[in-house]
């Protein structure tokens, strides 16, 4: 008897940065409701199994000045998730967010809400950081070594 496989789809809009964007002035907004809701509807539509968006908590430079469209371009993940939760009713909702900058309890919740407003179609892509330029951008500052991150991570 073969096992069947199975192929999953999931849909990923890359956010703002230098490597994706397009400048064409015809492509129109990467930040604006209506492009993830498009993206959402279609992946949705061609039967994709989820929608995946990451979190971009690292500011980078560029000439020596930080990068504008990490600050003004990367909309927070769980709230345009559970916008498309509200306009989606099967997509898997995925998202980054970070272990390491963010309280246990604080993502327990948010998550949990996130999961009822879906109707159970979260997941969470658990990332931790490694570097303190990362960390500057928090009260606490630094930056946790490899063992700290992921023992965080874990609880």
């Amino acid at each position: 008897m073969s096992r069947r496989k199975q192929v999953i789809l999931g849909a990923y809009l890359g956010g703002v940065n230098h490597h994706t964007a397009w400048w064409h002035p015809r492509a129109g907004s990467q930040i604006d409701f209506s492009t993830f809701e498009h993206t959402a509807r279609t992946a949705e539509r061609g039967r994709f199994d989820f929608f995946f968006l990451a979190e971009g908590l690292a500011l980078r430079e560029r000439a020596g000045q930080v990068f504008d469209q990490d600050i003004v371009g990367r909309p927070d993940t769980l709230p345009v998730l559970a916008s498309l939760a509200a306009v989606t009713t099967h997509l898997g909702l995925a998202g980054t967010i970070n272990a390491t900058f963010n309280e246990p309890y604080e993502l327990a919740r948010q998550f949990a809400t996130l999961d009822h407003l879906s109707g159970g179609r979260t997941a969470w892509n658990v990332v931790t950081s490694f570097d303190a330029f990362t960390g500057q951008n928090f009260r606490r500052g630094g930056f946790l070594d490899r063992s700290q991150r992921y023992e965080r991570a874990a609880r």
